[in-house]
């Protein structure tokens, strides 16, 4: 034990010297009268220009469509060419195969997903950090991405689309585009609702379960009850998610004009 003891004292002493040159100290009064000389010159052109402020008018209410502009263009054009190409191979392969329903809508919000996950950026402690502390509502802007990932891969999608209905000859347009919008919204308003009344983990957690229940539930549900598969119940099924994902966006619009803390 005593050398145990000895052994800790002897890298005290050796990290001592190091550790020194990374403590930070208070500021000493001198350091703060440098610094306010420093940026004496910036003051003294602020004072050349006549500067009014109105304290009475009342602040800028945020801005949905503006911050889903602001996050647009912060996109990497990685991401950009990346989702082309996803897009391209699931144009080629489902333009050319016997069973385009099986493949395509699978897929798309598989992809919408992890581009949110992207997005979000939550392994960056930093960018949450300055996003805490920015003049909008944090659910807010995260709100944005959350569309600007949808617009993304609706427009992406909706271009495949139009390609596959015109090489495809099995593909029955309006059934088709159905049975990838109406999730695409369903699960975009699921993660956003839940994530802003229960925390990010379960509203991913939950946009999961809405993908197992759109893709594998809902359809043998309705196999089961129409003792065969119906097209027609199907469609049906799929409009009605797609109504309550676009109330599930509208809900959460309204959550996060309030909600502080994320």
């Amino acid at each position: 034990m005593r050398d145990l003891d000895h052994e800790l004292e002897e890298l005290e002493q050796e990290m001592k010297q190091p550790l020194q040159t990374y403590m930070a100290t208070s500021p000493r009064s001198e350091d703060t009268q440098k610094l306010i000389l420093s940026l004496q010159d910036s003051f003294d052109e602020l004072k050349q220009h006549d500067m009014e402020f109105d304290f009475d008018t009342e602040p800028e209410k945020p801005s949905l469509f503006k911050q889903c502009l602001n996050q647009f263009r912060s996109y990497h054009w990685l991401y950009w060419m990346i989702s082309l190409g996803i897009f391209a191979m699931l144009t080629l392969i489902t333009a050319g195969s016997g069973d385009p329903d099986g493949f395509f809508p699978l897929l798309v919000p598989i992809y919408l997903l992890f581009g949110i996950l992207y997005s979000y950026k939550s392994w960056n402690k930093e960018m949450r950090m300055i996003e805490s502390v920015t003049p909008f509502p944090p659910a807010l802007l995260l709100l944005s991405k959350l569309l600007v990932v949808l617009c993304v891969n609706f427009s992406f999608a909706f271009v495949s689309t139009v390609v596959i209905i015109s090489e495809n000859i099995y593909v029955e347009p309006r059934m088709f585009l159905l049975q990838w919008v109406a999730p695409l919204f369903f699960l975009t308003g699921l993660l956003a609702y839940i994530m802003f009344h229960k925390g990010v983990i379960a509203g991913f957690v939950s946009a999961l379960a809405g993908w197992v229940f759109t893709f594998i539930a809902l359809p043998y549900s309705i196999y089961q009850i129409n003792d065969g598969f119906s097209n027609f119940l199907l469609g049906v099924a799929y409009l009605a998610l797609f109504v309550i994902g676009g109330l599930l966006l509208f809900l959460s619009y309204r959550k996060s004009l309030h909600l502080q803390y994320m």
